[in-house]
């Protein structure tokens, strides 16, 4: 750029230059031959000689071109410099232009890439609002049975996915049971047991064997994808673990009906999407578990209360109790048919151990709501009363078996003598059950069984 401004400048100014001194040779020829003719002298190159010699004017006259040469060359370099200067302008011009083109090529580029990230941030909002509702619906079911389809259906409505399928290991981790699914397909492959082998074939397999989630963008070009006739219309698929710390116990299999449908963003938030499944699918199993052992404890205790029960009304029996308004009486074999009697169950610990009853001589007589709450808030704790009679008894019992313990013990404990510690022994429980026989025998030789 530089060299063509130079040769700009210096073409104007040697142009003009040479045009000034060609201009200015016509003022001292022209001046040469007026003054020939002016001197009526022939016009003859000698003429004009003598001319040139004899008039000094003429010399100023000679000097025109080199003056007019002068000041066209200053007016041509003056040129110049404009055209350099207007060309150092559309240069600048030129160069802005390309620089606003860069601009809003850039411009237009960091919108693109704006809007594209926008679209991947609202994507990504939305898909966290899915995981947050389908949390929030999952958390609040306790049964495996409800829970598996209701995950399988939220996550198809909030994600869109055509299939989804929940895969459970079998007690012995051999198998891989399709334990819920949301879509036609996949119901019918549940119903006909579909398993797979855990660590085996397929993207599922490839899951449960790793413990790596795997995505097929396109099925028709992944070699690990299983097709399967009852979900013709999957054209990419992706599998993720669901674990608890680091034991796998199934795995979330995702179908959709486009292909390249999954980016790594997707892979990240399907992840926390396994992790909340896995979460809620332990809880509920834990939930069961707990709830299968409060049924056997509650059992176990129902049993047991019932034979302690028995044991109790075996060694002390009781028939019961009734009021006829002035004492209480023992009620006798008779006295426990009533007619026209309004009865409550005394339940403890879901046995019945007994009943209160209402009588009345009146025949047309009703029972309030009031009156009703009140007999069964009275039941209630005379149950609980009752119960609680029993344990009281049977701890003193306890008590007083064990005083007596202590006291032979520490008989026992001050003889040293085997004779006097036997006799002691025998004399002691003797009078501590009555009416029974106690003997010791020791024998000489190997104890051998009686």
């Amino acid at each position: 750029m530089r060299n063509e401004t130079n040769h700009l400048r210096s073409n104007h100014t040697l142009r003009y230059a040479l045009i000034g001194v060609a201009f200015g040779f016509t003022f001292p020829i022209v001046g040469t031959i007026l003054q020939v003719i002016f001197s009526k002298l022939a016009l003859s190159p000698a003429s004009m000689v003598d001319v040139q010699i004899g008039f000094p004017l003429l010399w100023v006259v000679d000097t025109a071109p080199i003056v007019i040469g002068i000041l066209a060359g200053y007016a041509g370099h003056k040129q110049d410099m404009l055209s350099i200067a207007n060309e150092q302008l559309r240069i600048r011009e030129v160069e802005l232009k390309m620089r606003q083109t860069d601009l809003e090529q850039y411009a237009n580029e960091r919108t693109a890439e704006l809007i594209v990230a926008n679209r991947k941030n609202e994507r990504r909002t939305a898909q966290f609002e899915a995981i947050a509702h389908i949390s929030r619906t999952v958390t609040s079911i306790r049964a495996m049975g409800e829970l598996l389809p209701q995950i399988a259906h939220a996550i198809s409505e909030q994600f869109g996915f055509y299939h989804i399928g929940i895969f459970l290991l079998d007690n012995n981790r051999e198998y891989a049971i399709l334990a819920a699914t949301n879509s036609e397909g996949g119901k019918k492959m549940q119903e006909r047991n579909y398993r797979i082998l855990a660590g085996g074939a397929g993207i599922v397999g490839f899951v449960l064997r790793t413990g790596q989630p795997r995505i097929a963008l396109d099925v028709d070009m992944d070699k690990a994808y299983l097709s399967e006739p009852d979900l013709p219309d999957t054209h990419s698929e992706a599998a993720l673990p669901l674990r608890i710390g680091n034991e796998i116990f199934g795995a979330l299999d995702v179908q959709s009906v486009e292909t390249n449908v999954f980016s790594e963003e997707d892979l990240n938030t399907l992840s926390i999407l396994a992790d909340q499944v896995s979460i809620a699918i332990q809880n509920a199993r834990s939930y069961e578990q707990v709830q299968e052992a409060l049924a056997e404890a509650n059992t176990a205790s129902i049993q047991m209360s019932s034979q302690q029960w028995k044991q109790f009304l075996s060694a002390e029996p009781v028939e019961g109790f009734y009021f006829d308004g002035m004492e209480t009486k023992r009620m006798g074999a008779i006295d426990q048919q009533h007619a026209n009697c309004f009865s409550i169950p005394l339940i403890l610990r879901g046995i019945q151990i007994g009943a209160l009853k209402l009588k009345t001589s009146d025949p047309d007589r009703v029972w309030t709501e009031d009156e009703k709450d009140m007999a069964r808030a009275t039941a209630e704790r005379t149950a609980i009363a009752v119960e609680t009679a029993r344990l009281l008894l049977e701890s003193q019992k306890r008590a007083v078996k064990e005083q007596t313990i202590g006291q032979i013990s520490a008989k026992l404990g001050s003889l040293n003598d085997l004779e006097s510690l036997l006799q002691t022994a025998i004399q002691e429980l003797g009078s501590t059950l009555p009416d029974t026989d106690v003997a010791v025998q020791i024998f000489a030789e190997k104890p051998g069984r009686s």
